[in-house]
């Protein structure tokens, strides 16, 4: 296995192992005060480049976004990424799509279907699957985890900030 990146974006990946399209992907929603959030998780893909968008019904959302990095849980399981949106919790009825592109697969998941699962501790917290796949505990707790590492990351950035004009 080896790769090269060429200027500002074109990879190269030479390797013996074939490309393989995302093996899970679902959608975890969550309400946090006025806030929405929604992470999209796809797991176990070939290669590591992968593309994630969210859009609503009409176009492209942008604000209140963001992509983690692309990780790999072991080396047999191929990789893994999530992204988050952030939206108002008044557009609760509005559906939105993450869409991902790999080189094997494209594929839309939508926000809103006629059966979301809701965990029974936690009564605003429900889980969107992709068809009648059930959600391993492993597979909460890491996207909690990363949603938690975010949320942290975000309240560091607002300090630093902070502090930074009460010292200037």
């Amino acid at each position: 296995y080896d790769d090269k990146v060429f200027g500002s974006g074109t990879k190269l990946i030479v390797s013996d192992k074939r490309s393989s399209a995302p093996a899970n992907s679902e959608i975890l929603q969550r309400k946090h005060e006025d806030q929405l959030i929604y992470v999209c998780l796809i797991e176990k893909f070939y290669p590591d480049v992968i593309r994630v968008t969210w859009t609503d019904e009409e176009k492209e959302v942008t604000d209140g976004t963001v992509r983690g990095d692309t990780w790999q849980p072991t080396k047999e399981d191929g990789y893994s990424v999530a992204s988050w949106l952030t939206v108002p919790a008044e557009h609760k009825d509005k559906k939105y799509y993450c869409k991902y592109e790999h080189e094997s697969q494209q594929q839309s998941l939508p926000t809103q279907v006629d059966s979301v699962k809701t965990d029974p501790q936690e009564g605003n917290c429900s889980t969107v699957f992709n068809g009648d796949v059930t959600l391993p505990d492993h597979l909460m707790h890491r996207t909690a985890y990363l949603v938690y590492i975010i949320l942290l990351l975000k309240s560091s950035m607002y300090y630093l900030i902070i502090l930074f004009f009460t010292y200037r």
